[in-house]
């Protein structure tokens, strides 16, 4: 890499120096996959893909793009992997993927060979995102 922009990371990737940001969520699936660690093939996880992509993207499109490459190619499994059947309920991953002209809906799984993903991703529509804004009351 010639060039990696700075990011705010916690357990996930949050936010890059370019205002591309992130936020996750767990979501069940049918299909899930094994890390090498226990004798699976599926090498990454949405915490890894999220720090790859900001660390390397300037836009939602871009960083979507990414990480369903890395998914593809890398082969996807769960961030909490616990193994078996309980790995189902928490399989697939959707992350909201923002910057300040997009807003994207990004939801990936392991594929039914364990060594891939399958992956889609949408565009929130122009005017279905607006600025929320929070307002603390002082407790009496």
């Amino acid at each position: 890499m010639e060039e990696t922009y700075a990011l705010i990371e916690a357990g996930y990737g949050i936010m890059n120096e370019h205002q591309l940001a992130m936020g996750e969520s767990t979501c069940a699936s049918k299909l899930y996959a094994f890390p090498p660690s226990h004798g699976g093939k599926a090498r990454i996880e949405v915490s890894e893909m999220s720090r790859i992509a900001l660390e390397r993207t300037k836009t939602a499109q871009d960083a979507i793009k990414l990480m369903g490459k890395l998914a593809v190619e890398l082969g996807f499994y769960a961030a909490d992997f616990s193994g078996g059947d309980a790995s189902k309920g928490e399989g697939g991953e959707a992350l909201t993927v923002i910057d300040p002209n997009e807003a994207w809906v990004f939801h990936v799984l392991a594929d039914d060979t364990g060594t891939s993903a399958v992956w889609v991703a949408q565009r929130v529509p122009p005017g279905h995102v607006s600025n929320l804004y929070l307002y603390s009351v002082p407790m009496t």
